[in-house]
């Protein structure tokens, strides 16, 4: 756990140097041991507002729609996971040009890091009303994304910012129309399963 937060606390404050430790390190856990945990911390802590605070709690229907919001907020996670996967997936298909040899582990590992300050910008949907922290925490993560083409492939700086620009919109149509999905399917199914 300390090595997982050290890394957080690096991509944040000290991308640059961060990936060039990354760089050559295996990317083979990074499904679960990095995206795994962290993509817990925006669902668990919406969960938690929502009840210190009781937003979308109606009074009348406590316990059910109690077990509404930990089914959705346990999607939610799901989602995340998903994103990042078919995040690297289009970071791996649109790297391909730069690299013959590329993998879709290393486009899989640009994503899960690139993701970070999302992550960790999760920890405010404890309070209410902080939705604004998520542009920010998508802007943030782009830039990685660029520093982490820049220190892992011979792309020039500004090959990694088409690089980077082509993959952030490609992943932003794709994982925009899914969530939309999502959220159709918690619409119509899951709340006449809970309420």
């Amino acid at each position: 756990m300390k090595a997982l937060v050290s890394r957080v606390r690096n991509l944040l404050l000290r991308p640059g140097a961060e990936w060039q430790l990354i760089r050559n390190e295996p990317s083979l856990n990074i499904l679960f041991g990095y995206v795994g945990i962290l993509a817990v911390i925006p669902p668990a802590a919406a969960l938690l507002g929502r009840v210190l605070f009781h937003g979308n709690i109606p009074d009348s229907a406590l316990s059910s729609s109690f077990g509404y919001l930990v089914f959705t907020n346990a999607l939610w996670y799901v989602m995340y996971v998903v994103n990042v996967v078919i995040t690297g997936a289009i970071i791996a298909a649109v790297l391909v040009t730069v690299e013959s040899r590329w993998s879709g582990l290393t486009g899989l590992k640009l994503a899960a890091y690139s993701f970070t300050p999302l992550f960790a910008a999760g920890v405010l949907a404890v309070i209410p009303h902080l939705a604004w922290s998520v542009p920010l925490a998508i802007g943030y993560g782009v830039y990685l994304l660029y520093l982490g083409i820049r220190a892992l492939t011979p792309a020039t700086r500004t090959g990694a910012i088409g690089y980077t620009v082509a993959s952030f919109l490609a992943a932003a149509v794709i994982v925009g129309v899914m969530n939309l999905f999502e959220y159709y399917f918690e619409s119509l199914v899951v709340k006449q399963l809970f309420l």
